[in-house]
Parts: structure tokens; C-alpha cells; sequence
């Protein structure tokens, strides 16, 4: 008949299972580190730029202005920099809207706001520039916005003028109903559409 384990044995056996358990979780903890640091990040792709070009004017409800990103346009702390390269002026919405915008609205509208926002930093635009909400909060003034949340129309448009590989755009909020929306890639926003009345994206979603 063998002997039982005595107390200092058995407190022994148990601090080994418990080392031996301590042992197993820093094993697994270790390769689910390893794990993550091998998974790649998605980047999109950036549209070249023409560093050279500074204006082009077309027509005069066509104006299209680049303005050139700095050497941090990769930080959250470099400014605004913005062009209309790729916006969306031809025809008009279902809801009789011209995507075209008109030279007052131009130069009382769209230079002005964008212009402002230069002298900002995107993280002075992002957390900084709120608005009201409900139950006294304060929201994003100006953020991304989901593609998929858009009006149906807005999400063919989209893929119609070749943006289908951007699944986010980033909008952003004037006066009253007047948005702008476009591709936002580092520092630098792709103006894409002027719209004044939010039908976008409804009032009654947002």
C-alpha cells in the first residue's frame, strides 16, 4: 500500500501545475503577438498628382484648382490641402441638382470654405470642428462617411466615375443643408461633389 503524499508535497505539486499552466498561456500569448505582427495593412492606392499643374480653368463653372500637399501630408498634424481633379460636374441628380456647381458658388462658397480650412490641421478639422446633436452632445462637424449609407443613386455614381475601389468618403459640412463630399488619402481631399440640398445622405439619417 503506498503512502499518501504528505502536505509540502502536495503544496509542491500543486505550485508545478500551476507553473506549468503559467508557462502554457505565455506560450500562446506570444504567438497570437507574432501572429498579429505578420498581417499586412491595406493601403489604397494614391491618384498621381501633377505637381506641376497649379490651375486649370476650362470653363468658368469649371474651375479646377490643385493645391499642393507639404512633405507631412502623411500626418494627422499637416493641413488641408485639397483640389477638384476628379469632381463629378456632369448632369444632375435625380432630384433636379445640377453636379455642377456655378462660378457664384465658387467664389462665394466653395473657395471661401476650403480656403479656411487650409489655415487648419486635419486634427483641428476632425476633433476640434464639431457641431450640436441631440441630448445636448456635439458631434464631427466634418468626417467619413460609410459609401453603403449614401442614397442608391449616390453609390452607382460612385462606382460609374471610377471610385468603386474607395469604399469610404469623407464629407464635409457647411451652412445649413450644403455639404461637400469626396476621397480623402493622407492630408489631401478630392473634391467630388457640391451638393445644397443633403440628399445624399438625408436629413432623416443623420
Amino acid at each position: 500500500m503506498m503512502d499518501k503524499p504528505s502536505k509540502a508535497e502536495r503544496r509542491r505539486q500543486r505550485q508545478e501545475e500551476k507553473a506549468q499552466l503559467r508557462k502554457a498561456k505565455s506560450l500562446k500569448f506570444s504567438s497570437g503577438v507574432e501572429n498579429l505582427a505578420t498581417k499586412l495593412v491595406k493601403i489604397a492606392p494614391i491618384p498621381d498628382l501633377d505637381l506641376k499643374v497649379v490651375k486649370v480653368q476650362e470653363q468658368p463653372s469649371r474651375n479646377k484648382f490643385v493645391y499642393l500637399p507639404n512633405e507631412q501630408a502623411f500626418s494627422i498634424a499637416c493641413h488641408l490641402t485639397w483640389c477638384t481633379t476628379i469632381s463629378d460636374l456632369n448632369g444632375e441628380w435625380s432630384w433636379r441638382e445640377q453636379r455642377c456647381w456655378t462660378e457664384e458658388e465658387w467664389q462665394t462658397q466653395i473657395l471661401p470654405n476650403f480656403s479656411s480650412l487650409e489655415n487648419l490641421t486635419w486634427s483641428e478639422i476632425l476633433f476640434e470642428q464639431t457641431t450640436p446633436a441631440k441630448g445636448g452632445k456635439s458631434v464631427p462637424k466634418h468626417h467619413d462617411q460609410e459609401l453603403i449609407t449614401l442614397v442608391k443613386e449616390a453609390q452607382n455614381r460612385w462606382i460609374e466615375i471610377g471610385l468603386e475601389e474607395y469604399e469610404t468618403a469623407f464629407r464635409f459640412r457647411f451652412a445649413n443643408t450644403v455639404r461637400a463630399w469626396g476621397v480623402k488619402l493622407q492630408g489631401h481631399f478630392y473634391l467630388v461633389w457640391w451638393e445644397r440640398h443633403h440628399k445624399i445622405y438625408p436629413v432623416s439619417h443623420a
